[in-house]
């Protein structure tokens, strides 16, 4: 039931699988051979909120450097506004079941995919405040790879069978940026090579 509504609703989400490893759920198969992206190659993101487990700056400054991975590898880019009605992306945190969370290691992060080729309206990512966030300084969950792979999701990427990619299903504390096997190629197909390779 829950795999259903993920693919009705075109979202990604992360949670513990049965043997206890953080997974994401987006389903590891596309139901169309059309290419959900966006129609436009640069793309505004709005931080609507943030978790307390780390300090503001450090939050805005991973969320950064998770969009940057992206931008260095293929033809987009992206700004962050302050303007929520305007941006493309919005990040925003919950807990609960109202936020399509389940507490502590459960569900960890969740994101809308494009529902159509050349989308062009807004699309949303959720982090989880029952899990602990960490810069890599602390105990927790890596914000910036746990961001960098929703935001594969929110360009318009499925899940990869490799392992060790960026978009492998499985969250990894190692892979906080595309891959050249996978995760790379499959950017560029969608949105061509970044401007400084060219």
């Amino acid at each position: 039931l829950h795999i259903q509504a993920w693919v009705i609703m075109n979202i990604a989400s992360s949670y513990i699988d049965r043997f206890g490893v953080p997974r994401c759920g987006c389903p590891d198969f596309n139901l169309s051979t059309n290419k959900k992206c966006w129609g436009h190659k640069s793309l505004t993101y709005y931080i609507a909120n943030r978790d307390s487990d780390l300090k503001s700056e450090v939050w805005d400054s991973l969320i950064l450097d998770a969009f940057n991975a992206w931008s260095d590898v293929a033809d987009i880019d992206f700004k962050r506004i302050d303007k929520q009605a305007s941006s493309n992306v919005v990040i925003n945190i919950g807990a609960g079941k109202d936020h399509h969370f389940d507490g502590p290691s459960g569900t960890l992060a969740w994101a809308y995919l494009p529902p159509k080729p050349n989308y062009n309206g807004q699309l949303v990512m959720k982090f989880d405040t029952d899990e602990i966030w960490s810069d890599g300084s602390q105990a927790g969950m890596l914000l910036k790879n746990v961001a960098a792979h929703e935001i594969g999701h929110i360009l318009g990427l499925s899940h990869s069978s490799i392992k060790g990619a960026l978009m492998a299903p499985y969250y990894s504390a190692a892979v906080f940026e595309p891959q050249d096997k996978d995760d790379i190629p499959r950017i560029q197909e969608l949105y061509g090579k970044p401007h400084k390779e060219t």
